[in-house]
């Protein structure tokens, strides 16, 4: 009895040992557009006033070739707009000289100049929209979510 007891207490040791060092290790992808790409925690300003935020936006790869980004307000905190804009990856600017906004019923352009991430976790750029010619928002801020932080989750 005791030696069965021992037996069973073995196999079930090894089919342990066996099961969780057969279990495929998860590696993070990230996609081409990183770290232009992710959720943003941001700020408004019209020259030092601010106007907006913070205000949550996420930025994501188009699925049309690998020059383009989506920018979307998606809570519409800031200003109800999704939009494309140029990326340069290799040295992490983005730009646009008049995309059309993409939510439905909203038809204005957005012109945005100077975008910018700095050390993977901040990022800025001047925005201006066609229903209010003139008026140029600085929009700046950090990734919700660190680079580091996230790499250790």
């Amino acid at each position: 009895m005791k030696k069965s007891k021992i037996y069973l207490s073995g196999s079930l040791l090894i089919l342990s040992l066996v099961f969780f060092s057969c279990q495929k290790k998860i590696e993070k992808e990230y996609s081409w557009a990183y770290p232009v790409a992710g959720d943003w925690t941001l700020k408004a300003h019209v020259g030092t006033d601010e106007v907006a935020g913070p205000f949550e936006v996420k930025i994501y790869n188009s699925s049309f070739g690998q020059d383009s980004i989506w920018i979307d307000d998606y809570n519409g905190n800031f200003y109800q707009i999704k939009f494309k804009a140029k990326v340069d990856m290799s040295n992490l600017t983005f730009q646009t000289g008049g995309s059309k906004n993409a939510i439905s019923g909203y038809d204005i352009d957005v012109k945005v100049t100077d975008g910018k991430v700095i050390n993977n976790d901040s990022l800025s750029f001047k925005v201006e929209f066609s229903d209010d010619p003139g008026t140029i928002f600085t929009v700046a801020g950090h990734r919700t979510t660190s680079y580091d932080e996230y790499m250790q989750n």
